[in-house]
C-alpha cells in the first residue's frame, strides 16, 4: 500500500510539471505568433503595440520579456533628438520597460543598447554607464557598447557632447571619379572635390553644431587617370549588378592602386548609382567603416550637398553609423543626418539636423581608431 501511494504521488508530481510545462510553453507560443501578428505591422505601429503588449497585466516574465525584446528592435532606431517635433510616443514609458527588460536579462545587447541610446541622448550618461558596462563584459568586441562606455565614462549628466580634449582629428580625403559619365565630368572637377571638403566640414556636426572631425583635400584622380587601372575597384563607377558591399570591400581592400585608393586617406568614390527602376537616374549613394579604413561612393548628382545632405550622411555610415527614422515624416521634414526612409518610419526628410550625442559618442570613438589605422598623426 504504501509503495503504491508513494507511486501514485509520484506520478501526480510529474504530471504536474508537465503541465505546468505545457502552459509555460503555450503561453511562450502565444506571445510568439503576438509577435508574429506585431511584425506585420506598420513599423510605428509596433511600436504602439509592443509597449501596449509588454505593459498588459497578467503576463508571465517571459512572455514580457519577448514584447521588450520586440520593443527594443524598433526603438533602437527613433530618438527625440533626430526631429524637432515631440515623438509620437512616451519615452519615459519605453525607458521604463526597457530597464525592466534589462534587469532580468543584463546581457541582452538588443535591449540593453536600446535603453542605454535613450538615456544618453537624454544626457543621462550616469544612468547609461552600468548598462553598457554589463554588456562589455560578454559583448566586449561590440563598437557601440565600447564607444558608449568611453563616452559615459568622460562626459557629465546634463552636458552636450563637446569635441575631445586637444586638437579635432583632421581627415584628408582623396577623391576618385569611377564613372566614365561624361556628365559625371563636368560636375566632378578638383575644384569640386575641394568644396566637398568644406561642405563636410559645415555639416558634420553635432545638433548644437559642434564639429566632431574636420576635413581637408589631399588628392584627386580623374576618370582618364584611373581608367587603365587593374584594380577591379573601377568596375563600380558604372556598374549594372545589384550593389554588393563585401565585393566592393574586397575590391577596394584588395586595391594596391595609389591614384584609386590612398590608404593613408579617407577615399570618396564618385560613381553613377543605378537600379533597374531608374536606371542611371538612381541616387544612391554608400558609405563604409570597413574596419576603420573607410571610404564613401557618392552618386556624381548629389555633389554639392544638392539632395539630402549626401556628403555628411555617408560619411556618418564611414565613422559607423547605422540609419534612424523619424515617424511620419515626408521631403520637407527636418531630420536627423542619418534619417532614411528605407527604415519604414517616413521619408529621409531633409536631414538637416545634426548628431545625436549617441550618434555623436560613435563617431569620436571610430575618429581615434580611424586615425591610428590609417597611419595619421605619426
Amino acid at each position: 500500500m504504501k509503495s503504491r501511494n508513494h507511486a501514485r504521488f509520484f506520478l501526480f508530481a510529474l504530471m504536474s510539471v508537465v503541465f505546468c510545462a505545457s502552459v509555460r510553453f503555450q503561453l511562450l507560443v502565444a506571445a510568439d505568433a503576438a509577435t508574429a501578428a506585431i511584425e506585420k505591422m506598420p513599423r510605428p505601429q509596433r511600436l504602439d503595440a509592443y509597449t501596449k503588449a509588454a505593459n498588459a497585466s497578467g503576463l508571465s516574465a517571459a512572455d514580457r520579456q519577448v514584447f521588450i525584446q520586440g520593443l527594443a528592435r524598433h526603438a533602437k532606431d527613433v530618438s527625440p533628438q533626430y526631429q524637432n517635433t515631440p515623438l509620437p510616443w512616451n519615452t519615459a514609458t519605453w525607458m521604463s520597460l526597457l530597464r525592466r527588460g534589462w534587469e532580468a536579462a543584463p546581457t541582452d545587447a538588443g535591449i540593453g543598447l536600446a535603453l542605454a541610446r535613450l538615456h544618453i541622448d537624454a544626457r543621462q550618461y550616469s544612468a547609461a554607464l552600468p548598462i553598457v558596462t554589463a554588456l562589455d563584459k560578454v559583448h566586449p568586441d561590440n563598437h557601440e557598447v565600447n564607444a558608449f562606455q568611453v563616452f559615459c565614462q568622460t562626459t557629465k549628466d546634463g552636458a552636450a557632447v563637446a569635441p575631445p580634449a586637444g586638437p579635432l582629428k583632421v581627415f584628408p580625403l582623396h577623391f576618385v571619379v569611377l564613372t566614365k559619365n561624361p556628365a559625371a565630368h563636368r560636375v566632378a572637377t578638383r575644384e569640386q572635390c575641394r568644396k566637398e571638403c568644406d561642405i563636410l566640414n559645415a555639416t558634420f556636426r553635432t545638433r548644437e553644431g559642434k564639429e566632431l572631425a574636420r576635413f581637408v583635400f589631399k588628392g584627386f584622380s580623374s576618370y582618364d587617370d584611373i581608367k587603365d587601372s587593374a584594380s577591379a575597384l573601377i568596375r563600380s563607377g558604372d556598374a549594372t549588378a545589384p550593389f554588393d558591399t563585401d565585393a566592393v570591400a574586397r575590391d577596394f581592400n584588395a586595391c594596391k592602386d595609389r591614384k584609386v585608393r590612398d590608404p593613408e586617406a579617407i577615399n570618396v568614390y564618385v560613381f553613377d548609382s543605378y537600379n533597374p527602376q531608374a536606371k542611371f537616374g538612381d541616387l544612391t549613394s554608400h558609405g563604409k567603416r570597413n574596419s576603420n579604413r573607410p571610404y564613401v561612393l557618392l552618386d556624381w548628382e548629389r555633389l554639392d550637398n544638392k539632395v539630402q545632405n549626401a556628403e555628411a550622411h555617408e560619411m556618418g555610415h564611414a565613422f559607423g553609423l547605422e540609419h534612424v527614422g523619424v515617424p511620419g515624416a515626408v521631403g520637407k521634414t527636418s531630420s536627423n543626418i542619418m534619417t532614411s526612409a528605407s527604415e519604414n518610419f517616413g521619408s529621409g526628410g531633409l536631414r538637416d539636423l545634426g548628431f545625436s550625442e549617441a550618434q555623436a559618442a560613435v563617431i569620436l570613438f571610430h575618429a581615434q581608431r580611424t586615425y591610428e589605422r590609417l597611419g595619421l598623426g605619426k
